[in-house]
């Protein structure tokens, strides 16, 4: 809730006072610009609590990797993530994200959950940097799983059908 009031020197003050934070106060040389940010600062506050994984990975998918080929992927990682983590973003832990982790290594290659921790860490570095959500990461203190065993398999297409036909001649 914010509190406007007039100064006997002529400018504005206005405090912004959220519950669970510090209360946040600045001067203004007119009414106008201390209503302003008074609106500012409390939309802020209300798109905080109101961003989830999806409408973060959506505006993320949108902005970052539109026309790329991850693009169609993307919606998977966010569907998943999102099942997975529906809360408001400031109600996501480190120690809830360590849960999905290790539910995940059970069902799935550690790669995938190595993706897919790897986006959701993007959106909170998303949030933060472009947004001006004030987030904390809680995937920066999470050990990511090691990378899984790549293929030793080589798809028939792409073998060079003039390999077969290569023999080593002795000098």
């Amino acid at each position: 809730m914010a509190n406007v009031r007039s100064l006997p020197s002529g400018s504005w003050n206005v405090q912004v006072r959220i519950k669970g934070q510090a209360a946040k106060s600045k001067t203004f040389p007119t009414e106008a610009e201390a209503r302003s940010w008074a609106a500012e600062q409390e939309a802020a506050t209300k798109q905080h609590r109101t961003h989830t994984v999806y409408t973060l990975g959506m505006a993320y998918r949108e902005s970052k990797l539109r026309g790329k080929g991850s693009y169609d992927h993307a919606l998977v990682i966010i569907k998943q993530l999102s099942e997975a983590f529906p809360q408001a973003l400031h109600e996501i832990t480190p120690q809830i994200v360590n849960d999905f982790k290790l539910d995940r290594l059970k069902r799935v290659k550690s790669s995938t959950v190595r993706t897919q921790l790897a986006f959701l860490s993007r959106f909170f570095r998303f949030a933060k940097r472009e947004l001006l959500i004030d987030v904390a990461n809680p995937v920066a203190d999470i050990a990511l799983p090691s990378a899984s065993k790549p293929s030793d398999k080589v798809p028939p297409s792409v073998r060079c059908p003039s390999m077969a036909t290569v023999s080593l001649m002795s000098p």
